[in-house]
């Protein structure tokens, strides 16, 4: 049939409306889905984001509590180990102050040991017969042996005092170095905890949950501190009864050498009398010789003129036999007068013989006097320059002594008669 417009159709695939009307419901469910997506995912990012920012504010909080937690932690420590290193530095000064003052006391013992020295080089002084051993030397050989006790018990409490202060500076040294580091590790915990979201100073960083290199963990580091103080305290023990070690060694030293040199000085005023009495004995017995000698030289000079009273008597009655041998033959009678004549002559030549070995006996008993007078003058020397050198002990051994310390004061208190005198 002839139509009057010309109708062209275009080269696609018809629908048919029912297909239409499907495709129309097809799209406005695919609407409704994706409008409920849609709200689902504005629900859930609402959500999100608010847990997000409820969760970093937390977040923040907690880590900035923690941070002042920690802060107040190494604060703590930093307080504890200050007052460990104050007590550290107290203890190094007195342990300082213990081993200067014993230090001097040890320089001091230079003193009594060169007087001791002195001592034994004056008593060797003595001549051989004055060379005894007496409690006096054995005295001054038991002070010397005190000192040289007394110096090597504080030479060695020196040099572990000097030790011990080593130690302790180390510790001090550690402690203040530790002190420092908590000191930065403060800076640096306070200027992280004033950070916040405002500050220009934040940015990105480059892997920031790396660990560092020799990091430990909380329990080793609160390990490590109580370790140091721990060890710290005990070297202050330590140097304590170090201190009091030598504070003993010091007073037991003087103690000691106080007493044995008021034993020494004891003897030596008790050798001194011992030689002083053997000296007057030796006086007394030279001033007897020689009154003896005297007495036995007037008796030798009376036995030699008896013995020369005896030469005329002996030529007398010598001479008068002699001349009545001249007698005539018949007249050589053995009477009475020739009798007595050889008895006077026997008296005579016994009494001289007498006299003569009473006068031998005179003279020996003489010389063997003198020699002893002249051994007793030679011992008397002897003991006069021994009591010289024993008195000169006291001389040498006055700088033990204390400046206002006298001669008198000492006899009182050797003699212990200090509450008998009137007080001044």
């Amino acid at each position: 049939m002839d139509a009057s417009i010309p109708v062209f159709e275009k080269p696609h695939p018809k629908v048919t409306v029912l297909d239409w009307t499907r495709n129309i419901q097809r799209l406005q469910n695919e609407a409704r889905v994706r409008r409920f997506e849609s709200y689902e995912l504005r629900q859930r990012a609402n959500q999100l984001r608010n847990e997000t920012s409820v969760t970093t504010y937390w977040d923040n909080y907690m880590n900035n509590e923690l941070l002042r937690d920690r802060i107040f932690e190494v604060q703590s420590w930093r307080e504890k180990q200050r007052f460990t290193r104050e007590c550290v530095r107290d203890e190094i000064r007195v342990l300082r102050e213990e081993k200067n003052s014993t230090e001097l006391l040890l320089e001091y013992l230079q003193v009594p040991l060169m007087v001791v020295s002195q001592c034994f080089s004056n008593r060797d002084q003595r001549v051989p017969p004055e060379l005894t051993t007496d409690q006096l030397g054995e005295e001054l050989r038991k002070e010397l042996h005190i000192i040289e006790n007394s110096k090597r018990v504080l030479t060695d409490v020196c040099h572990m005092g000097w030790e011990k202060i080593k130690e302790l500076q180390n510790v001090f040294c550690r402690l203040d170095r530790e002190i420092q580091n908590k000191d930065e590790t403060l800076q640096l915990e306070y200027n992280v905890k004033d950070l916040n979201r405002e500050c220009s100073n934040i940015s990105y960083q480059l892997d920031p949950t790396r660990i560092p290199a020799e990091s430990m963990s909380e329990e080793s580091y609160v390990h490590c501190i109580e370790n140091t103080i721990k060890f710290a305290n005990q070297l202050m023990t330590e140097s304590k009864e170090l201190r009091e070690t030598m504070f003993k060694s010091r007073e037991q030293a003087k103690n000691q050498m106080y007493a044995q040199s008021q034993e020494v000085e004891m003897f030596m005023r008790r050798r001194v009398y011992d030689i002083q009495r053997a000296r007057n004995e030796m006086e007394w017995q030279k001033s007897k010789l020689e009154t003896n000698l005297q007495k036995v030289d007037r008796e030798i000079e009376c036995l030699r003129a008896a013995v020369a009273d005896k030469i005329n008597p002996t030529k007398l009655v010598e001479t008068r036999l002699e001349m009545r041998t001249r007698r005539p033959v018949l007249e050589r009678v053995q009477d009475k007068p020739m009798r007595g004549l050889i008895e006077e002559y026997e008296r005579v030549h016994t009494s001289s013989n007498l006299l003569e070995k009473k006068l031998e006996e005179a003279l020996t008993t003489y010389h063997g006097m003198y020699n002893h007078y002249q051994r007793v003058i030679k011992d008397l020397e002897y003991k006069n320059q021994a009591l010289e050198t024993d008195r000169r002990l006291i001389e040498i051994r006055k700088p033990l002594h204390g400046p206002n310390e006298t001669e008198f004061k000492r006899n009182i208190g050797y003699c212990h008669v200090a509450n008998e005198l009137v007080p001044e």
